[in-house]
């Protein structure tokens, strides 16, 4: 309990923290959603030209509206809007490609912005706060816009779902039974543009793009269906929020950079260790699928040899045949022995009946499937074997029965061995 005190309740007890927990989650939630729908249409990078071509729009509402939220929101969602205008215009009219066009017009836009700044000689603009957010000072004002804006987007994001997924995967198809592609885009724009504004005082213009593209990106690394992954998207956006906002304050961080570290610091968790598609998992997946196949060798070969010598004599044996050390052989007879597949008797392995099934099992795949390719003539003679090697450990029984069946149930395989019966 001291600990939930010292390090969770305690730093809620300010009001700017509260501000910035509610700030944070809003804005998790937004760059979430949206940042899906960027990924998913491989669109990040004009996710990061809007975040960067913003910039003149809030410095010339700045000029002309001063600190309104209303005026910067406005000034920032148009500067957006014609970003993308002018991207399209520009790839359209031109040979130039869309990679080419967004380059050139976002560090255009972002130059503008830097120069207009540099020109507010009278009034003293935070450019800083802009570039790399301040999550505690945001105001009640930002924290309204930034409801408003979350509002919006989950509104939008549940109304045109069916539209946003269709144009997302198949836009001819969209096209097709009459959805309008264009609207969609530039309606997607325009939330982008508005998530962008919501998360310019947390983590500002540099940092955004991250929060649009890290979270979805993490939540894809863990599931293939799209409303999964819009939730745990917002999920991640808001765990980043929040957990960024209490190392901060902990720790005197700056608050976009934690914010975004920690988000990056998840998507290398699900990368590495993601139930399908982590590294550290498919290593083991390897790992343990390597092991199978030693072990379903390990017992074809005990079947062929059960009656040659003692233990020591067949584990020579099978070392020898396989290419690998006894102490590995050893290993998979103990884990043989442990599913009752194998037992130990009078100085020698056996297969228990069980052992024997599974082995006679494997014997027949094996030998079905040199047939069958020898018949298709996939490979020639020579190839047959290590082809069938490699399949008999993956083929299902459903399928090799199926194989047995076209090929009329041979009692022979090409090199003469009997196939065993089912």
């Amino acid at each position: 309990m001291n600990f939930i005190d010292q390090y969770i309740l305690e730093p809620v007890q300010y009001e700017f923290i509260q501000r910035a927990l509610v700030a944070s989650i809003t804005i998790g939630i937004s760059c979430g959603l949206i940042g899906t729908y960027i990924m998913l249409r491989r669109m990040s990078l004009i996710g990061d030209a809007l975040a960067h071509a913003v910039l003149p729009g809030v410095v010339v509402s700045f000029m002309v509206a001063g600190k309104s939220e209303i005026g910067l929101f406005l000034g920032a969602v148009i500067s957006g809007i014609l970003t993308v205008l002018l991207i399209g215009f520009v790839n359209r009219n031109s040979k130039i490609k869309e990679d080419t066009s967004i380059g050139i017009i976002f560090t255009g836009a972002f130059a503008l912005g830097i120069l207009l700044v540099s020109q507010l000689k009278q009034v003293h603009i935070d450019l800083s706060s802009y570039l790399f957010g301040d999550v505690l000072g945001v105001s009640s004002g930002d924290i309204t816009l930034s409801l408003i804006i979350m509002a919006v987007i989950v509104i939008c994001i549940v109304l045109f779902y069916k539209q946003l997924l269709l144009s997302s995967f198949d836009p001819t198809m969209a096209m097709t039974i009459g959805i309008s592609t264009t609207f969609i885009h530039y309606m997607l724009m325009t939330l982008l543009s508005m998530s962008i504004v919501a998360g310019l005082q947390s983590v500002g213009v540099i940092l955004i793009i991250a929060m649009l593209i890290t979270p979805p990106a993490t939540a894809y690394l863990l599931s293939d269906s799209l409303k999964k992954i819009l939730i745990l998207s917002a999920l991640f956006g808001v765990l980043s929020s929040v957990i960024g906002l209490y190392l901060s304050y902990h720790f005197n961080f700056a608050s976009g950079a934690s914010i975004v570290l920690v988000a990056v610091a998840l998507f290398m968790i699900a990368f590495l260790f993601s139930p399908k598609d982590g590294v550290v998992t498919r290593l083991f997946r390897r790992r343990e699928s390597t092991r199978l196949v030693l072990i379903e060798d390990v017992i074809k070969l005990s079947y062929r040899f059960e009656n040659e010598g003692d233990k020591t004599q067949l584990v020579d044996k099978i070392a020898n045949e396989l290419g690998v050390s006894n102490g590995k052989v050893e290993s998979a007879i103990r884990k043989l022995i442990e599913k009752q597949l194998i037992e130990g008797t009078n100085g020698k392995y056996r297969l228990t009946e069980e052992g024997k099934k599974y082995a006679l099992r494997l014997i027949r795949t094996h030998r079905l499937w040199e047939t069958y390719i020898t018949k298709e003539k996939v490979t020639g003679m020579e190839h047959i074997h290590p082809e069938a090697e490699k399949l008999e450990h993956v083929l299902p029984e459903e399928l090799v029965d199926e194989i047995d069946e076209e090929l009329g149930f041979p009692e022979k395989d090409p090199h003469g061995s009997e196939i065993p019966r089912k």
